[in-house]
């Protein structure tokens, strides 16, 4: 049985193939889980995975430390630079008790590997936490970081994207932060509270803007409602990708961390959940639609309501002068803030309820296929048999996706989760 270790990742498509990447097995090493390095995956249906390896080695390839590893390595991120040809991979760097916060790079001429080491940074001469990336359809990308965990950093990122050239727009304190643009000049982002492990109430910003340089960002309303809302469905924001049904119509998938660090096993069993991110039903921002299984086609119509701007408002914002405290070019920052955040020691209210009606310690939920343009689309399960995925996924091409067969693979991935 394949255990998918990919933890705080996120998605690529190559021609007809998707490459999920992400963290290695969290080791509990040093009184905390560590992962080694970077792990990816493939799947040509993103039902069916297939381990491509250990694509990044931290502990073996890693200089410019302060420390001997092992390293914190932590939200792994792959671009494609196209003028460079060349792949790029992106993620927090640190010691083990995050004392050194940055951000390491590596890039490789194939999405396979093997990755070159390039450096560590601190972006902009600042502390780099908890961090995502975004890419434009231009190919301008940008670093979107938890600066010293005070406030979000935006920067542009070089042209061979191995560093970033200056911090222009800022947003509130958060983590996990999952940028996704549903229409020109409109940018949303997904992102968390800082509880160490523990799964937290989601927050949903929106910034008008023809770009991410001098976005300014609003309060949306709170993307969840009903049960487990409050943790988020026990998960926390990794990744958001849009998905285009064979009709065109476009939704947005939300990809989150189940780090169970209350559950058996703690963070060493963490897994992760795939759920629809679907307009308000008054137009008014996104939120997440929590199922035990779901298809895309159930929520066609719902991921076509036209979403207006949103109803909130403007947080406090740091300005880009005071956010700067370090000259650019000079020497490492030391850390001037809080570190990460210590995790609760008692689970959040609702989590115990919420994590035994719905099995999150031990199995992603599963999203049934469907048809979609140039993709069949289908949640990846945390673990799968296989053989008996790789079975359904060829039935699957050979009825179209039809709803008949798309529950008959939901019950054969259920199965080969359940082991």
């Amino acid at each position: 049985m394949l255990q998918v270790q990919a933890h705080g990742g996120g998605l690529l498509k190559v021609k007809d193939t998707w490459y999920w990447y992400g963290e290695s097995y969290k080791r509990p090493l040093l009184n905390d889980f560590l992962s080694e390095g970077v792990n990816l995956y493939s799947s040509s249906d993103l039902a069916t995975w297939h381990y491509e390896g250990l694509v990044f080695n931290g502990t073996a390839q890693m200089t410019g430390m302060p420390v001997d590893p092992p390293y914190r390595i932590e939200r792994p991120k792959i671009l494609y630079n196209a003028q460079y040809g060349q792949y790029v991979l992106l993620f927090h760097a640190d010691t083990p008790k995050f004392t050194f916060p940055a951000v390491g790079v590596a890039k490789a001429t194939d999405i396979t590997g093997p990755y070159e080491w390039v450096h560590v940074i601190h972006p902009d001469g600042l502390n780099s936490f908890d961090m995502g990336v975004w890419q434009e359809d231009d190919g301008s990308a940008y670093l979107i970081r938890s600066v010293n965990n005070e406030y979000l950093g935006i920067s542009p990122l070089s042209p061979d994207y191995t560093t970033t050239v200056g911090l222009v727009s800022t947003a509130p304190r958060c983590e996990g932060p999952s940028v996704f643009k549903p229409a020109a000049n409109s940018y949303f982002m997904m992102a968390s509270h800082l509880t160490g492990w523990a799964p937290n109430p989601p927050l949903l910003f929106h910034a008008t803007s023809d770009s991410l340089s001098g976005a300014v960002w609003l309060d949306s309303t709170v993307p969840a409602s009903g049960v487990g809302a409050n943790i988020t469905f026990n998960s926390q924001s990794t990744f958001v990708f849009p998905l285009v049904l064979e009709d065109g119509t476009r939704m947005f998938i939300y990809m989150g961390d189940r780090w169970n660090f209350y559950g058996p096993g703690s963070v060493v069993k963490a897994s992760y959940v795939w759920l629809p991110l679907l307009p308000r039903l008054d137009g008014l921002g996104y939120e997440l639609v929590y199922a035990d299984r779901w298809s895309p086609s159930e929520f066609r119509e719902r991921a076509r309501i036209p979403v207006v701007y949103n109803n909130g408002t403007s947080p406090e914002s740091i300005p880009i002068s005071r956010a700067l405290p370090y000259a650019q070019g000079s020497s490492s920052p030391e850390v001037a803030g809080a570190a990460a955040e210590a995790t609760p020691s008692r689970p959040p209210p609702g989590w115990q309820t919420f994590s035994s009606q719905h099995n999150t310690t031990r199995q992603a939920h599963v999203m049934t296929p469907t048809r979609a343009a140039n993709a069949s689309a289908a949640a990846p399960a945390p673990s799968a048999n296989t053989s008996a995925v790789a079975a359904t996924a060829s039935d699957a091409a050979q009825v179209s996706g039809t709803e008949a067969m798309a529950r008959k693979i939901a019950d054969t991935l259920s199965a080969a989760l359940s082991g």
